[in-house]
């Protein structure tokens, strides 16, 4: 039986998708125009590296993040992932851009998991990108 596997191009739009920025609109008092500033997807964080496990084939995509003196490895595994790993369309339902739902759902993750948080508030250098228990991929 064949591992689970990402396809080819997940890792190619996983890094661009954490390697964009976005405008974001700060508003103020009444009447005054919205203040418009790029705000990168990593926030204070910065990509060293993203690629496929080495000898795993497409089983595995291994993040390294760096933030504040510390190193986080986020680890992807495609079995974590079977419903949206498995269907090439876009659900426009909850996904109205260029990317594949698992490259968007993910980087949600990594979001949610990492980028959001303080490097010392993560006790682990390791951190295992999954749906938290109370969420299905439905």
């Amino acid at each position: 039986m064949k591992d689970a596997e990402f396809d080819a191009d997940f890792v190619g739009e996983l890094k661009e998708i954490l390697l964009s920025t976005s405008t974001a609109e700060i508003y103020g008092p009444p009447g005054t125009p919205p203040e418009r500033v790029e705000e990168p997807f990593l926030s204070g964080w910065h990509m060293r590296s993203i690629a496929f496990g080495p000898g795993l084939g497409r089983s595995r995509v291994i993040c390294r993040l760096y933030a504040g003196g510390k190193e986080v490895t986020a680890t992807i595994d495609a079995d974590d992932f079977p419903e949206v790993r498995a269907k090439r369309t876009r659900s426009r339902a909850w996904n109205n851009s260029q990317y594949h739902d698992a490259a968007v759902l993910v980087s949600v993750l990594i979001q949610e998991q990492i980028l959001t948080r303080s490097p010392d508030d993560l006790d682990a250098g390791q951190v295992r990108i999954c749906l938290p228990a109370d969420r299905s991929q439905n």
